[in-house]
C-alpha cells in the first residue's frame, strides 16, 4: 500500500526547548474569522508574523542535519533570483477535525529552492516546520510536480488543539536557495481552521482496484477508526489471490453488521453473478443472507431487524423484512400501485422511511443499483407489524435523477445525490451508478411544500467530478456556535500533486450497462491505469435548522482522507458509530492465517479472505 507519505514525517521533532521554541501563549485574541456561512470570510483577524515579531504561541521544528533557515525578518528574494512555491494542498476555507492528526502540505517548488519552511500563523499561533523537498510521487507513475511536508503528531497537536473552535490558521510556504540570504514566500491564502469536538465513529469503505492492479483481486473492504492514531486502513475483507471480488457493502448503524457482496473477479458490476452475505462484523463470520437478494439494505437503529430491497424475485416491488441475522425472513411490505423502489434508508429512531422511485422501467437488468429518473419518497414505517404509512413523494424532477438518500443521525436532514438526466453518450449518461455529473445535495425532513434541493457549492466544487455516495457521520459537532455534521463521499477531483483524473474515463466500476465504456461488460485480467481513481473525501455541512440559511452555502470545502491508499479506486464510504475491532485469533483462538494456510488444528486450508483468522471452515466466504 501506498502509505508512505502518512507513515514517514518529513521532518523529525527536534526535543530540546530552544530548538522546539516552547509555547509561548498570550492573552491576544483575533477576529472572529469564519468560513462560508458562518462569518462569510476565512482570514478575517490572521496576522503574519514576517516582520520579525514574536509570535504569542510559537513553536519552531528544525530540520535536523539541515542548513540554518533564514529568519522571520530575511530579505525577499529577487523574483530572478528565486520564485515563489505555489501551494497545491490543502484547499483554502477548509474546516477539520481537530483529531484527524494528518495533512500533508504539498507545493510546487522554484527550480533553485533547497530548503523550506512551512508556517502555520493566526494571532495566538506560529508553528515553523522546516523540511528538505520530499518528492511528491505521481500516482500515475509521472515525474513529481513538487514537494509534500507531512505534520507529525507533536505538529499537528501544536496547531490544532490550539485553535478547535478558534480563528483560521494561515498556511504558508517559504523557501531559500543554498546561500540562504534570502525567502521566497508562497503567495496564495490558504487557511484551515478546526472544528470544536473531536470526530467519532469510523467508515468502512470499498477499494475496488489499484493502479496497475487487476479488478477483482486487488480490492476488499477496509476501515478506518477515527478514534485512533494510525493513518493506515485496516483491511476488514480483501479479495486475496484466489480472485473473489469484494465489493458492495452495507452496514448497521451501530457498526456490527455488513451486508457484503461477492463476485467473479471480472470487470462487470451485474447482479447475475452476486453473492449476499450478512456478516457479524465483531467476529468477520457469515451468519446468514442465503436468500437475500443483491441490492441495499437499511437496519434498525439496534439492528435486530432489517430492511432490504427485492431485485431478485420480487422486482423491487417490495420490501423485504428479515431478523439482525438475515437468516429468517419476517414478511414483505408491499408498494402501493405497483411502484418499484430501491436505495431505503431509516432514520435512527426506526420510524420513518426514506427510498428512491426510478421511472418506470429504468431499473436495469443488470441490477437496481442502474436506473434512471429517480424520484426521492418517504413514509412511515413499523417494522414490527410490516406496515408503510402512505408514501409521500419529496423531490421529483423528469430531468434530474435523485439517489443514495441518507437520513442524519437525528432525522432532521437527508443528503442524497442529485444529477442531470442525459442519453448515454460517450460524455454523458443518466444512470444513478458512478454518474459523473452527481452532486452532493441537501433537504430538511420533512421538507418544506415545494422545497428545493439545497447546493453545497463549496463541498462539490465543480460539475462532472462523480461525487458520489454522501453519507453523515454518525455524531454531531460544531464551529462558532453553528452545528455541523460531516459528509463523507467518494469523487474523481485531482488530490494535490498526487493524483490527476482530469481526462480519464470512469471505466471501473463500469459507469452503466447502456454506456460502460471502455470497459466490456465482462473482461477478466484487465487493469485500470487509464481509468480515474475516485478517492474517499469529506467536508463539513452546517446542519443548523434556520431555512434562512438555505440561500448561503452551508458546506466547507472538502479534505482527502489521509488513511486510504491514493494508489486505489476508493468508493462507498460507509459511517458506523463504532468500529469494532476483529478478533485477536480465530475460532479456535489461534493467530490470524494468510490465504491457503492450514485452519489451526483443522485439515481444511484458510479461507480466501487475506486476513481471515483461525478456523475459517463455517464462517469462509465462498
Amino acid at each position: 500500500m501506498f502509505l508512505g507519505l502518512w507513515l514517514a514525517a518529513s521532518v523529525e521533532v527536534v526535543t530540546g526547548l530552544a530548538a522546539c521554541g516552547s509555547d509561548r501563549e498570550s492573552d491576544a485574541t483575533g477576529g472572529d474569522a469564519g468560513a462560508g456561512i458562518l462569518d462569510g470570510g476565512n482570514d478575517g483577524g490572521t496576522i503574519g508574523f514576517g516582520d520579525g515579531a514574536v509570535a504569542p504561541n510559537g513553536s519552531n521544528y528544525t530540520c535536523p542535519g539541515c542548513p540554518t533557515f533564514p529568519a522571520a525578518d530575511a530579505p525577499p528574494c529577487a523574483p530572478a533570483q528565486l520564485g515563489p512555491p505555489s501551494l497545491a494542498y490543502p484547499t483554502d476555507g477548509l474546516l477539520l477535525p481537530p483529531n484527524m492528526n494528518v495533512l500533508e502540505v504539498q507545493f510546487a517548488k522554484p527550480e533553485q529552492a533547497t530548503l523550506f519552511e512551512v508556517d502555520f500563523e493566526n494571532s495566538i499561533t506560529d508553528v515553523r516546520v522546516e523540511a528538505q523537498c520530499k518528492a511528491v510521487p505521481d500516482v500515475r507513475g509521472g515525474p513529481t510536480r513538487g514537494c509534500g511536508v507531512t505534520l507529525s503528531q507533536a505538529q499537528w497537536n501544536d496547531i490544532a488543539n490550539k485553535n478547535r473552535d478558534g480563528d483560521p490558521v494561515r498556511v504558508f510556504v517559504r523557501a531559500t536557495d543554498d546561500r540562504a540570504a534570502c525567502v521566497s514566500v508562497s503567495q496564495a491564502s490558504i487557511s484551515v481552521a478546526f472544528a470544536k469536538d473531536d470526530l467519532a465513529g469510523g467508515i468502512y469503505y470499498w477499494q475496488s482496484a489499484t493502479f496497475g492492479g487487476v479488478g477483482g483481486k486487488t480490492g476488499g473492504i477496509y476501515s478506518h477508526d477515527f478514534g485512533t492514531f494510525d493513518p493506515a486502513p485496516t483491511p476488514f475483507y480483501t479479495s486475496g489471490a484466489t480472485g473473489t471480488c469484494v465489493g458492495c457493502h452495507n452496514m448497521s448503524r451501530d457498526g456490527a453488521r455488513m451486508s457484503l457482496a461477492t463476485d467473479d473477479p471480472d470487470g462487470d458490476d451485474e447482479f447475475g453473478d452476486v453473492h449476499t452475505h450478512m456478516m457479524d462484523v465483531a467476529t468477520r463470520t457469515v451468519i446468514g443472507g442465503s436468500t437475500m437478494s443483491p441490492g441495499f439494505q437499511a437496519w434498525t437503529h439496534d439492528h435486530a431487524k432489517m430492511l432490504a430491497t427485492t431485485f431478485k424475485g420480487g422486482k423491487d416491488q417490495s420490501f423485504a423484512v428479515f431478523d439482525g441475522t438475515a437468516a429468517t425472513l419476517l414478511g414483505t411490505i408491499a408498494l402501493p400501485g405497483g411502484v418499484a423502489a430501491t436505495q431505503p434508508d431509516l432514520s435512527k429512531d426506526d420510524g420513518h422511511l426514506v427510498f428512491v422511485v426510478p421511472a418506470a422501467g429504468t431499473i436495469s437488468s443488470a441490477g437496481d443499483h442502474h436506473f434512471k429518473k429517480g424520484a426521492l419518497w418517504a413514509s412511515t414505517i413499523d417494522l414490527a407489524g410490516l406496515t408503510l404509512g402512505a408514501p409521500v413523494s419529496l423531490l421529483s424532477d423528469a430531468a434530474q435523477n435523485f439517489y443514495y438518500p441518507s437520513f442524519s443521525p437525528d432525522g432532521a436532514w437527508i443528503v442524497f445525490n442529485e444529477a442531470p438526466d442525459a442519453p448515454d453518450t460517450a460524455a454523458s449518461n443518466g444512470d444513478a451508478f458512478y454518474n459523473r455529473g452527481a452532486r452532493v445535495k441537501l433537504l430538511h425532513y420533512p421538507p418544506a411544500a415545494g422545497a428545493q434541493p439545497i447546493d453545497l457549492p463549496a463541498l462539490n466544487v465543480a460539475d462532472g467530478l462523480t461525487n458520489s455516495w454522501p453519507r453523515w457521520s454518525p455524531f454531531p459537532s460544531s464551529y462558532h456556535g453553528k452545528k455541523i455534521l460531516w459528509v463523507a463521499f467518494s469523487s474523481n477531483r485531482d488530490y494535490g500533486l498526487h493524483l490527476a483524473n482530469k481526462g480519464f474515463d470512469n471505466c471501473y466500476p463500469p459507469e452503466g450497462p447502456a454506456y460502460d465504456q471502455p470497459q466490456p461488460l465482462s473482461k477478466q485480467g484487465v487493469t485500470y491505469g487509464n481509468c480515474a481513481q475516485p478517492q474517499i473525501w469529506m467536508a463539513a455541512v452546517v446542519v443548523d435548522p434556520d431555512p434562512a440559511l438555505d440561500a448561503k452555502d452551508r458546506s466547507f470545502p472538502a479534505f482527502w482522507l489521509p488513511f486510504q491508499d491514493v494508489t486505489a479506486h476508493n468508493h462507498s464510504a460507509q459511517w458506523v458509530e463504532k468500529v469494532l475491532a476483529p478478533p485477536a485469533g480465530g475460532d479456535d483462538g489461534g493467530a490470524c492465517l494468510p490465504a491457503g494456510a492450514t485452519c489451526g488444528a483443522g485439515s481444511g486450508v484458510c479461507c480466501s479472505d487475506t486476513v481471515c483468522c483461525g478456523t475459517c471452515l463455517t464462517s469462509c466466504i465462498k
